[in-house]
């Protein structure tokens, strides 16, 4: 039986791979000030001055993080089971992280991250696109 691959996972995999792209961006910018890569600022510049006094720490956090976009990524591509586990697993932090920013007074941002997460979690669950990870 030939399965159609769903191409809201196709999505859903390039959004992880541009996530990664930027997370490698910012993680090695803060490890290099001054380089090239300051480039990436222009999209937030006032991200810079709030992140740059943790770049030790936060450099390597978001490349660690850049990886596990990657992972996801690949295994979306790919349709495995992990990577569908893997993308579960993001957007359901990436939804506890945005109802948490409704608790911190930020109601917008907040909210339109909990609907937007919560909108991906619930197509991932449909039984015809969880059937197409192997």
């Amino acid at each position: 039986m030939l399965r159609t691959k769903p191409f809201g996972i196709f999505l859903i995999a390039i959004f992880f791979a541009v996530a990664s792209c930027i997370l490698l961006s910012v993680g090695t910018a803060l490890l290099l000030p001054g380089s090239e890569l300051e480039a990436i600022w222009v999209i937030y510049p006032a991200r810079r001055s709030l992140l740059m006094p943790y770049r030790i720490w936060l450099g390597p956090g978001f490349l660690t993080l850049a990886i596990g976009m990657l992972a996801a990524s690949t295994g979306c591509f790919l349709h495995r089971k992990w990577g569908w586990w893997l993308a579960l697993g993001i957007f359901l932090f990436n939804g506890i992280g945005d109802a948490g920013q409704i608790f911190l007074g930020h109601f917008l941002e907040g909210g339109i991250g909990v609907a937007v997460a919560g909108a991906i979690l619930l197509y991932l669950s449909q039984p015809n696109v969880r059937a197409t990870f192997t």
